[in-house]
């Protein structure tokens, strides 16, 4: 809460925090904080200051300082100057899912975002390109046995374009795995939308296209079932349909 500094100076004067309550023990230290750079000093460092002086803890591990959503000439976005964006109107016009990712498709790094609809527009028809590859995989799998998911690790290839498909996935789940893990969501969207755009639809269904056996329905139903965990933070509704 950014009222959290000017709120603990009369609590601690009548001997707040109890450190044996169970909010205290469940909720304190946290572990991330997302926030903009303008409050950095009015809030983030009281934030820090105040719960090391009255718990003896950093009250959070890590700030994670996000971009600020201008308008497309720049401006600030504001109520009283009418330059907001109601995002129900986006998710209508587009859906959750599409604006969801065109949001984080355009954070790169903590540069402020000019917003941009039309990035909204390669979301949706990312999230259409999702659903339409997930169709044509699953349909090569009615009445067929003997095909599984798999762990990547455990696929084997018996091609050129398997081997290929095999280890670009992995190499490029790792990369993504390591962007979100040091929040660098832009970069993941990008590497995801690249692979399972170009690696996986417009070069290995193409050629699975051309082939009729197991092994290839194999690797296709489970590079599909891998990323669509990994995209799921990204695009959760698409994701969980096409899953279960």
């Amino acid at each position: 809460d950014t009222w959290f500094s000017s709120a603990l100076w009369p609590f601690a004067t009548l001997g707040w925090p109890n450190k044996k309550s169970k909010d205290y023990v469940n909720f304190y230290p946290t572990q991330f904080l997302s926030t903009a750079r303008d409050i950095l000093n009015l809030w983030v460092s009281r934030m820090i200051f105040s719960g090391m002086e009255f718990t003896g803890k950093a009250p959070f591990k890590d700030v994670y300082i996000h971009a600020t959503v201008l308008t497309k000439d720049g401006r600030r976005m504001s109520k009283s100057l009418g330059t907001g964006i109601d995002p129900i109107e986006l998710i209508e016009k587009y859906g959750a899912d599409a604006t969801r990712f065109g949001l984080i498709y355009q954070a790169m790094g903590g540069q402020d975002i000019r917003f941009n609809e039309d990035i909204l527009v390669t979301g949706k028809k990312f999230c259409n390109k999702i659903w339409n590859a997930s169709r044509f995989v699953l349909m090569q799998l009615e009445n067929i046995k003997g095909v599984s998911v798999k762990d990547i690790s455990k696929l084997k290839p018996k091609t050129s374009e398997d081997k290929k498909i095999i280890n670009r996935t992995k190499s490029v789940f790792k990369s993504i795995e390591k962007d979100i893990n040091g929040y660098k969501f832009g970069q993941a969207a990008h590497t995801m939308y690249d692979f399972f755009w170009h690696d996986f639809c417009d070069v290995y269904i193409e050629y699975a296209k051309l082939k009729d056996d197991t092994n290839t329905k194999e690797i296709l139903i489970s590079v599909l079932s891998a990323s669509l965990k990994i995209m799921h933070p990204f695009i959760p509704f698409a994701t969980e349909e096409i899953y279960s």
